[in-house]
């Protein structure tokens, strides 16, 4: 089961909260706020070029959107934020707020990071996400941890995306490991900031089920066509036909 939204994620949160749905667990992408003009180029790469990524990325709530899910919480479900280091600690006491406890903090390792500057600074070669447990009565316990391998690292490596459907794509491997290791099949995952799909995709081919927000029209489109038909299937539109689609 699939169920994507094209609209504002708040005001969307609330109306599945008047549905009686709850979530195993939420996994999500929402804008870092960290767009901002340079005059650095990356070598031979014209897709990533700069560091502004849209309005989407400028003046955004970071924390809303956390105290709208407990109401929409399996207890015990698994939490994982991405975002800039710069936004970490108010994403912490947000999630604390509405208990969601933290319990890590992980870290993706980029193999290819955009060489921004490279002679005067540290190069970007790592994101970041909050990992927590929802406990209404703040006590966490028996979360779904379907460890992979012998030692599970908060390190995770990666490779920058192209940015053909979106400029902050998300490596579709990492995805699929954060679902296999933190939900069961056919446990539904929410993505607020769907963005193009990835999670929604990584949930489809792992045979979890998927509930996705893009307040984006255009983003929402390629999200649908890529949940629906896979990576070789998308066709980049403007158009839309309505806010809401099931895919089942």
């Amino acid at each position: 089961m699939e169920k994507l939204y094209n609209g504002d994620c708040l005001q969307i949160l609330d109306e599945i909260r008047g549905e009686r749905f709850l979530f195993d667990a939420v996994l999500t992408d929402p804008p870092y706020n960290i767009s901002r003009e340079t005059h650095f180029h990356t070598m031979g790469s014209a897709s990533r070029l700069g560091m502004d990524f849209g309005d989407w990325d400028k003046d955004f709530d970071i924390t809303a959107f956390i105290y709208k899910l407990p109401p929409l919480l399996k207890e015990n479900a698994n939490v994982v934020i991405f975002n800039a280091w710069e936004n970490l600690r108010d994403i912490r006491d947000a999630c604390e707020e509405n208990n969601i406890f933290v319990k890590r903090c992980l870290v993706l390792n980029k193999s290819n990071p955009a060489p921004f500057n490279r002679d005067r600074m540290f190069v970007n070669d790592v994101e970041f996400a909050v990992w927590g447990i929802y406990n209404s009565k703040g006590n966490p316990t028996g979360w779904t941890f379907n460890r992979q391998h012998a030692l599970e690292k908060c390190v995770i490596d990666t490779t920058v995306q192209d940015s053909d459907w979106h400029t902050t794509k998300k490596d579709i491997k990492v995805m699929e490991h954060l679902v296999r290791l933190l939900t069961n099949e056919n446990d539904v995952v929410l993505d607020c900031f769907m963005g193009s799909g990835t999670t929604g995709r990584a949930c489809k081919n792992l045979n979890r089920n998927f509930v996705g927000i893009e307040i984006d029209k255009n983003y929402y489109n390629i999200a649908k066509q890529r949940i629906e038909f896979g990576d070789n299937y998308v066709i980049v539109s403007n158009n839309t036909d309505n806010n809401k689609t099931n895919l089942w």
